[in-house]
C-alpha cells in the first residue's frame, strides 16, 4: 500500500509535467473589461498572448485586436509564472499618450481561473489583479 502513495504523486508530476495549461484562449471577467479574449500560445521557450477580441474599458484605453497583452511568460513553479502585461494610457480625446510593459504574476488557481497580479498598483479601472478563465 504504501508504494501506491509513492506512485502517485510521481505519476501525477509526470503528468503535469507535459502539459502546457496557458495554452489556449482566455476571457477576462469580473472587471471593467469583462470579455475581452487573449490566444496563448508558445514563442521559443517563453509565452505570448495576443488579444483577439477587445471589450469594456480595454477599447476606451486603444487596445486592439492583435495587440500582445501579455509576453515573455516565463514558469517560475507549477501553476505559476512571471512575465509581462501590455498597459496603455490615453488622453482625454482617446488617442494613446504611451504605452508599455508591467512585471506582473500569472497563477492558475484550483477552479481553473487565471490570475494576474501586477506588482504596483495601478488605478482601478486598469486593475491591479485581472481574472481571466479558459474558453478553449
Amino acid at each position: 500500500m504504501k508504494k501506491i502513495w509513492l506512485i502517485i504523486p510521481i505519476l501525477l508530476l509526470v503528468i503535469t509535467c507535459g502539459e502546457e495549461p496557458l495554452i489556449g484562449n482566455w476571457e477576462r471577467f469580473g472587471d471593467d473589461a469583462e470579455g475581452t479574449l487573449v490566444q496563448v500560445e508558445k514563442v521559443g521557450k517563453t509565452y505570448h498572448g495576443k488579444v483577439i477580441k477587445v471589450s469594456g474599458i480595454l477599447e476606451e484605453l486603444g487596445f486592439a485586436e492583435k495587440d500582445i497583452k501579455w509576453r515573455d511568460i516565463e514558469s517560475v513553479r507549477p501553476n505559476k509564472w512571471k512575465g509581462k502585461d501590455l498597459i496603455k494610457n490615453v488622453d482625454a480625446a482617446g488617442n494613446i499618450v504611451s504605452v508599455e510593459y508591467k512585471d506582473v504574476y500569472l497563477t492558475l488557481l484550483l477552479d481553473g481561473t487565471l490570475e494576474i497580479r501586477k506588482f504596483a498598483k495601478e488605478q482601478e479601472i486598469v486593475g491591479t489583479v485581472q481574472k481571466w478563465r479558459r474558453i478553449q
